[in-house]
């Protein structure tokens, strides 16, 4: 039992039932995702200081890109550019 249709939630129920659960039961008391997830900029940025969690992220947008596909939903993911700026010299590469 998964309680709460947010992001965390949602995608639990859908890792859960692609490993071949199938007593999965996700309980939200309004429209999934409406909560905190609908309110998020949705931004997922792909590079960060931990390599696992960059490898997380990288899972993350090639499974928003297929979602659609997979479902016959329209999910609304679109992929924009974005900039990211070193604010301490040791952050820096290349010196």
């Amino acid at each position: 039992m998964i309680i709460g249709g947010g992001i965390a939630g949602c995608s639990t129920a859908y890792h859960l039932a692609g490993l071949g659960l199938k007593d999965v039961v996700l309980l939200e008391k309004d429209e999934l995702t409406s909560g905190s997830t609908w309110h998020a900029a949705g931004m997922v940025g792909q590079l960060r200081a931990s390599a696992n969690i960059t490898r997380l992220l990288r899972y993350s947008v090639e499974l928003y890109e297929d979602l659609e596909s997979q479902t016959g939903m329209a999910t609304g993911w679109r992929a924009n550019g974005s900039l990211r700026l070193c604010c301490t010299p040791d952050r820096r590469i290349g010196d």
